[in-house]
């Protein structure tokens, strides 16, 4: 005879209720979505880190190629090759399309199958600081007065020329944060350095960057020579 504490008992130890089940598939699912997420965070957070590596490289080479120059071909050459440039100078003269770096080794076909590099994830600017002694007498001009390559003795502003302030910087478009997702038609090519000042009008929370900045001192021995062009 089936009692009531007999009947209880059978029920306790029967099978789930369906809401126990709808409830357990609620939790499962729920975990399996923070899962997948925290799992595309990852992914675009490694994938941030390898660009910045990538733009820190780059940095560091061009760098590299200023300190490279010769100090008096920095004060007689800007970076389009044009001579006596005044002061700070910079890339406006140079297309950005030789500015474009990528060292991901990205390589296309072209039409006779031949593999070719592609260079559009970075985009580099450089400039170039005069740094002057302010008590010179008298004062140095911009663009400075610099001696002849056929006189290098010539009186010139060089020496009241302290040194040369040389600033690297590399653009990109972050395409890994979802909250500030970029446009669908930006290109690297139309970055801009003031789309990283969040004071500016041209704000872009997409853009991304790294800066180097270093002083090279005006090392020239007088009587030495001019150095040639870029």
């Amino acid at each position: 005879m089936w009692t009531d504490a007999k009947l209880r008992r059978v029920r306790r130890q029967g099978g789930f209720t369906l809401l126990e089940v709808m409830m357990a598939l609620v939790v499962f699912v729920i975990s399996v979505v923070g899962l997948v997420a925290m799992e595309g965070r990852s992914i675009e957070a490694q994938k941030l880190a390898v660009e910045i590596r990538q733009a820190e490289r780059i940095a560091q080479e061009e760098m590299a190629n200023l300190l490279s120059r010769g100090f008096i071909d920095l004060l007689r050459y800007d970076f389009a090759g044009n001579t006596g440039p005044s002061f700070p100078y910079d890339d406006d003269n140079v297309p950005p399309n030789e500015r474009l770096r990528d060292l991901s080794r990205s390589f296309v076909p072209d039409g006779a199958g031949n593999p070719l590099r592609v260079r559009d994830n970075f985009l580099v600017f450089r400039t170039v600081r005069l740094q002057v002694d302010p008590n010179a007498v008298p004062n140095v001009s911009n663009p400075p007065i610099l001696p002849p390559l056929d006189d290098p003795n010539a009186t010139s502003d060089l020496p009241n020329i302290l040194g040369v302030e040389l600033e690297v910087l590399v653009l990109w478009i972050d395409r890994t944060n979802p909250t500030f997702p970029p446009p669908a038609d930006a290109r690297v090519v139309d970055l801009l350095p003031d789309m990283i000042d969040p004071t500016s009008a041209n704000f872009k929370p997409w853009v991304n960057h790294v800066r180097l900045r270093t002083t090279r001192i005006n090392d020239v021995v007088l009587g030495s020579g001019g150095g040639t062009g870029p």
